[in-house]
């Protein structure tokens, strides 16, 4: 017995229409697809953006403190 969707093997077992014909996506599943977009924009952009910059703003006064002293310790050793 062969049906419309034995192409698909398991994946498609108990499914009783064929999947080559495919209906429109329920809304309810746009809603959490948007909901899902906008929390990691904001999570992204908000949080983690901003972190990242600090971090490196901060890494680079580390930076430019440590050659200006070190310059000056090198500097009095002479």
């Amino acid at each position: 017995m062969t049906g419309p969707n034995d192409r698909y093997g398991p994946f498609a077992r108990g499914v009783r229409r064929d999947l080559s014909e495919k209906g429109w996506v329920p809304v309810r599943f746009w809603v959490l697809w948007w909901s899902a977009l906008g929390a990691a924009i904001v999570l992204f952009y908000v949080v983690l953006t901003p972190l990242w910059l600090g971090l490196r703003a901060a890494a680079w006064i580390a930076e430019i403190r440590s050659r200006l002293s070190g310059r000056d310790q090198a500097g009095s050793r002479r």
